[in-house]
C-alpha cells in the first residue's frame, strides 16, 4: 500500500477523509432515490403493469406523470456516479489495490451514468438504449471481492461480494431469456429484480466502506471520527 503522503497540518488528511465518506454515504442515498422514484411513479401510472412492462416506460409518453421518473433518474445517475469516486478511494485505502478498486469504482458510477440516460433520454428515444451501461453494476461486486481479497479485516465483505456477483449472475441469465424462465408477462419483474438486488449490494458495500473509512488511523494514529463503536475491520473479522 503506498504509503501516506505528508499534507500542512491545516489541511490534512482529514478534509479528503470527509470527502471521500459523502461519497459514500451517497452510495447509500443513490439507491434509495431509484427505488423510490421508481415506485412513486408507478403508483401514478394507473393501469400499469409491473410485471409485463419495462422501468423505462414509466417515463415514456404514455405516462401520465413522466417528469417524476426522469428527474428522480436524473438525480439518481448524478449520485451514482459521484458515489464511484468514494469507492474507489475506500478501496484503494482497504486493500491496497489501486487499479482494481478503480475499475470497481468505475462500474458503480457507470450505473449511476446509466441512470442518468434514462432520465435524459426518454423512451422510446433512440439514444434511451445507452440506460444499458448501468448494467455495469453486474461487475461491481466482483471487482469489490478483488479489491478486498485476501485482507483478514474485510473478509466478510469480500466472500459477500463474490457471492453475491454470481447471484446477479444468475439473475441476469434468466433475465436474458436463459432456460426460458422469463416469459413475455413477468420481463419487468425480472428487470426489477435485478436492479433492485444490484442497488442493495451497493448500499450494503457503501455502508460497510464508510464504516471502514470513518475509523481508518490518520498519520497521527487516531481515528478521524471519535466513535464508541467498534471498528468495521473488527466487525467484519
Amino acid at each position: 500500500m503506498p504509503a501516506a503522503r505528508s499534507v500542512p497540518a491545516d489541511e490534512p488528511e482529514t478534509g479528503r477523509v470527509l470527502s471521500v465518506g459523502s461519497l459514500l454515504r451517497i452510495g447509500l442515498i443513490a439507491p434509495a432515490v431509484m427505488v423510490a422514484d421508481v415506485w412513486l411513479a408507478q403508483r401514478l401510472f394507473p393501469g400499469f403493469n409491473s410485471g409485463a412492462q419495462f422501468i423505462s416506460e414509466l417515463g415514456g409518453p404514455a405516462a401520465p406523470n413522466p417528469a417524476i421518473f426522469n428527474v428522480g433518474m436524473v438525480v439518481a445517475g448524478l449520485a451514482g456516479m459521484a458515489a464511484g469516486g468514494g469507492f474507489a478511494h475506500a478501496l484503494q485505502d482497504a486493500g491496497g489495490r489501486r487499479q482494481v478498486s478503480a475499475f470497481a469504482g468505475l462500474w458503480v458510477a457507470m450505473t449511476g451514468l446509466g441512470a442518468l440516460f434514462a432520465g435524459l433520454f426518454h423512451w422510446p428515444d433512440p439514444m434511451h438504449r445507452a440506460c444499458g451501461v448501468g448494467l455495469a453494476i453486474q461487475f461491481a461486486p466482483l471487482f469489490t471481492a478483488w479489491a478486498l481479497w485476501g485482507k483478514p479485516q474485510h473478509r466478510r465483505l469480500a466472500h459477500f461480494s463474490l457471492g453475491w456477483f454470481f447471484g446477479l449472475l444468475l439473475v441476469l441469465a434468466l433475465l436474458t431469456g436463459v432456460w426460458n424462465v422469463r416469459t413475455g408477462s413477468d420481463v419487468g419483474l425480472w428487470q426489477r429484480g435485478h436492479a433492485f438486488l444490484g442497488l442493495l449490494w451497493l448500499a450494503i458495500a457503501s455502508w460497510n466502506l464508510d464504516r471502514h473509512w470513518r475509523s481508518r488511523p490518520t498519520d497521527m494514529g487516531e481515528p478521524p471520527e471519535a466513535s464508541g463503536e467498534p471498528d468495521y475491520a473488527s466487525a467484519a473479522s
